[in-house]
């Protein structure tokens, strides 16, 4: 097994090592694609997108695994204290972008799939492992593409995004807009004869700021509250000494379960009436929950178990590995959310270090999530 473990490392330098940015990953689906044919995957099959799928077994139920291999970018390299593109691999860590969000997991179930012909953990069932392009974009549309590519609805999907080794039964959506408000431009030494949009964004700004506390008189449903954020701001001007005509701001909302894309955008438009123009930039991605009874979970508790997890990753005194609700979003907005089809989150490394100066990853929990991924899909099989 050591070599094994070695050959994982050395595949996830590689691609941490191999910058792919989102609509840029053309050169890690190499990597991707070499390595799962190298390890004997039964098919392997690259799409238009940049999208590796890996295929294991030839048995009934129809499994996808699912880890994104793109990245964000990086805002500003001085904060890093090594270099992001030029994994670095140290005490048991691997630094770089990417690692934590989202190569480990992607190293993880490519690396499981190997381990399933190894061990021999074949079944009636049927593994595909995909390694999807353009999640941090646009959640669910490298996904979709590659589940119209299969052709078939998978009986169930597991979304490979840091989870500290914890199953992730559901997520918040999300919702980006942008709001302009508008002015009347003139020269900035008579400001006095135009209206300066940016002053007439600042109220609309707070305004949304106040409906985080809005939000915390709601009833809370199982993923939280609400939460709404301005991560944007600018405008588009002639020159620096001219009274801008146009201030657009952009939103970041996170939503909870029975929230629609409506309801979100009346909201922002009655706070900035008619002076603002209010618009969707990318598409709303639902919130979802897998029932606590629901026959997958039941599956990945007991695949948790047999993997050997349970002395080295539960709360103490707990009979059951922690099972818990994402924050964030993820492609589960897609298969979940809006497909419906049974999914639930897991893999390696801490949300915490997800798109953050000296991103980072503990390798030994890249190993235990591998003996998930490689007990999960005969688990199932059997079981449901």
């Amino acid at each position: 097994m050591k070599k094994f473990e070695n050959d994982c490392l050395k595949f996830l330098l590689k691609m941490v090592s191999t910058p792919s940015l989102s609509k840029q990953e053309k050169a890690v689906s190499k990597l991707v694609a070499k390595e799962m044919k190298h390890l004997g995957y039964d098919s392997v099959k690259t799409d238009k997108l940049g999208s590796v799928v890996g295929r294991i077994g030839n048995g009934k139920k129809k499994i996808l695994y699912d880890a994104h291999i793109d990245t964000v970018g990086v805002a500003d390299i001085k904060r890093w204290k090594t270099n992001p593109f030029k994994a670095v691999y140290k005490n048991g860590v691997v630094y770089g972008r990417g690692s934590c969000d989202d190569k480990g997991c992607v190293a993880s179930m490519v690396y499981s799939g190997a381990l399933i012909k190894k061990l021999g953990l074949l079944g009636n069932f049927t593994l595909y492992v995909s390694a999807s392009a353009q999640e941090e974009v646009a959640e669910g549309y490298g996904i979709d593409y590659v589940l119209k590519n299969l052709g078939f609805r998978p009986d169930c999907v597991i979304i490979g995004e840091p989870s500290n080794l914890k199953i992730v039964r559901g997520h918040k959506g999300r919702a980006e807009l942008k709001v302009t408000a508008v002015g009347k431009a003139c020269h900035a030494s008579v400001p006095e004869e135009g209206e300066n949009a940016i002053y007439n964004a600042i109220p609309l700004v707070k305004n949304i700021d106040l409906l985080n506390k809005k939000y915390t008189r709601l009833k809370q449903s199982e993923l939280g509250n609400p939460v709404i954020s301005v991560t944007q701001i600018g405008a588009e001007n002639a020159s620096t000494n001219t009274i801008p005509d146009n201030c657009s701001f952009y939103i970041d909302r996170r939503t909870v379960e029975g929230e629609t894309a409506k309801k979100v955008e009346n909201e922002i438009k009655k706070i900035c009436g008619k002076r603002a123009k209010t618009e969707y930039i990318k598409k709303f991605f639902k919130a979802w929950i897998l029932p606590k009874n629901h026959s997958l979970l039941k599956s990945a508790v007991l695949s948790y178990k047999k993997a050997g997890l349970a002395n080295k990753s539960w709360r103490a005194g707990s009979k059951n590995p922690e099972v818990v609700l994402w924050p964030f979003c993820t492609n589960g907005s897609f298969t979940m959310g809006e497909k419906h089809i049974p999914s639930i989150g897991f893999g390696p490394g801490e949300e915490k270090y997800a798109h953050t100066s000296n991103e980072q990853i503990r390798f030994k929990d890249i190993l235990k999530s591998i003996k998930f991924y490689s007990a999960f899909p005969l688990t199932f099989s059997e079981k449901s």
